[in-house]
C-alpha cells in the first residue's frame, strides 16, 4: 500500500514537473530567431503586410522575426517548405489563400494536403476583391454590366494574376452566377493588367483593395461592385455583389499565418495574442487603412473555419468550371 501510494505521488509530481517545464518553455518562446516564409515575391501585398508585422513582433519579443520569400507554383513552394519544417514555432508561413484553400483543386500534383499539413495560427487581414472597369466600359453598375455581357457574349475580357488566382476564380464565379460568357486573360501581375485596362485592351478585372484603391482614387478606374459580405469602408457608396442580387457572392484575399502541423497550440495562441495587440496599434491601423486592408487577427479556430469555408467555396467553383493549372 505504501509503495503504491508513493508511486502515485511520484507520478503526479513527475507529471506536474513536466507540465511546469512545458509551460516555462512556452513562456520563454521565442528564444531564438523566428522565420516567416512569404509564399509570393517581394514587394507584393503579402510581403508588405508580413514585414509590417514582423517589425512589431521583433520589438515585442526581443528576437528577430525574419521574412523570407519562397515564391512559385501558386505559393506551393513556400508552403511545402513550411509543411516539412519542424513544428516548433520557429518557421511559419504567411500567405494568401491559394496554398490553403485553392491549389488543392487546381493542381494535379500537390506536395502536401492543406487540410492536414498546417496548424492554423491567425488570419491577419482581409482585402475585398473589387470589380473595376476601364474606360471602354460604359456600364455604371453591375446590372448594366451584366446586361451588356448578355447582349455581347464573349466580348468582355478580364485580367487576373494567373489561372487559379483569386481574381481569376472570382471572374469564373461571376460567369456562373450571372450566366454570362466572358473571356479570361492571364497576366503575371497587376501592373500589366492595369496598363491594358487603361489602354482599352482589356475591359475589367477583379482587383484586391491594395491594387485597386490607388487607381480608383486617381479616377483611372471605376468600381462597379465589391465582392465582400458587407460594404467596404474605403468605397462605402459602392454596393456589394450580394446587395446587387448575387447571394453569397463573396471573394476576398485573406492573408494568414500558418505553422507546420503538430506545432503546440500554446505557440499559436501566443502569436494570436500578440497579433491582436499589433493590429490595434495606431501606426499599424493607419498603415492598413492607407493600404485598403481590413485587419482581423483571428483566433486559430476562426482561421480554421475560414479555411474550411473557402476550401468549399473555391472547390465548387473550380470543379464547376474545370479550371486547372496543369
Amino acid at each position: 500500500m505504501i509503495k503504491r501510494s508513493f508511486r502515485r505521488i511520484w507520478n503526479t509530481c513527475l507529471l506536474l514537473a513536466m507540465a511546469l517545464a512545458s509551460t516555462s518553455a512556452y513562456a520563454q518562446y521565442p528564444s531564438r530567431p523566428v522565420h516567416v516564409v512569404v509564399t509570393f515575391l517581394p514587394g507584393g501585398s503579402a510581403d508588405t503586410l508580413a514585414r509590417i508585422v514582423a517589425t512589431k513582433l521583433s520589438a515585442a519579443w526581443g528576437q528577430p522575426v525574419i521574412v523570407e520569400n519562397r515564391a512559385g507554383a501558386g505559393g506551393n513552394i513556400g508552403a511545402d517548405f513550411v509543411a516539412k519544417s519542424a513544428p516548433d514555432g520557429y518557421t511559419l508561413m504567411f500567405t494568401p489563400p491559394g496554398p490553403l484553400a485553392i491549389n488543392w483543386f487546381l493542381y494535379k500534383q500537390m506536395p502536401f494536403d492543406p487540410r492536414t499539413a498546417f496548424a492554423p495560427v491567425s488570419v491577419l487581414a482581409i482585402m475585398p476583391n473589387i470589380l473595376v472597369v476601364g474606360p471602354r466600359v460604359s456600364a455604371r453598375d453591375i446590372h448594366e454590366f451584366v446586361a451588356y455581357a448578355k447582349g455581347n457574349p464573349g466580348k468582355l475580357s478580364y485580367g487576373s494574376q494567373g489561372v487559379g488566382s483569386t481574381p481569376h476564380l472570382t471572374g469564373e464565379m461571376l460567369a456562373l452566377a450571372a450566366n454570362i460568357n466572358i473571356v479570361h486573360v492571364p497576366y503575371k501581375g497587376f501592373p500589366p493588367i492595369l496598363a491594358d485596362l487603361l489602354g482599352s485592351r482589356l475591359d475589367f478585372a477583379f482587383a484586391d483593395s491594395i491594387n485597386a484603391l490607388p487607381q480608383l482614387k486617381a479616377g483611372k478606374l471605376r468600381a462597379i461592385a465589391v465582392a465582400s459580405s458587407k460594404r467596404f469602408y474605403a468605397l462605402d457608396s459602392t454596393p456589394t455583389m450580394i446587395e446587387a442580387g448575387f447571394p453569397d457572392f463573396v471573394s476576398t484575399t485573406w492573408m494568414s499565418f500558418a505553422a507546420p502541423a503538430g506545432t503546440p497550440p500554446e505557440i499559436a495562441r501566443k502569436w494570436h495574442e500578440e497579433l491582436v495587440k499589433i493590429v490595434n496599434l495606431p501606426d499599424v491601423q493607419a498603415r492598413f487603412t492607407a493600404l485598403g486592408v481590413e485587419a482581423w487577427a483571428s483566433s486559430p479556430l476562426e482561421m480554421q473555419q475560414q479555411m474550411d469555408s473557402e476550401f468549399k467555396r473555391w472547390g465548387e467553383v473550380i470543379q464547376r468550371t474545370g479550371a486547372r493549372n496543369n
